[in-house]
């Protein structure tokens, strides 16, 4: 029997949002997204399909989400990162 590596959100009370598991450096990657808009539903497995999904999913909440209170958090949180990583740069 074989199963599914992909993990669901939140089970056996599924939610939105994005998880990502990596037991360990030699583990495999393995990460969900799922929005509330319903257009960003994805699942990746290994460590560039992984941070791939993290990218796409962070810029379709800040830049495609149709709803706008996520749009208006993504971009504070975005926002909050570029702050973050200009300090470090100093």
């Amino acid at each position: 029997m074989s199963a599914a590596i992909t993990p669901t959100i939140g089970d056996p009370r599924p939610g939105y949002g994005l998880r990502v598991r990596k037991d360990g450096n030699k583990a495999l990657a393995v990460a969900d997204a799922d929005c509330p808009c319903g257009q960003f539903s994805r699942a990746a497995t290994g460590d560039v399909e992984v941070e791939s999904l993290v990218i796409g999913y962070g810029r379709h909440r800040r830049d495609q989400c149709s709803i706008p209170e996520i749009r208006a958090a993504a971009a504070r949180q975005y926002a909050a990162l570029q702050q973050t990583l200009s300090k470090r740069r100093k």
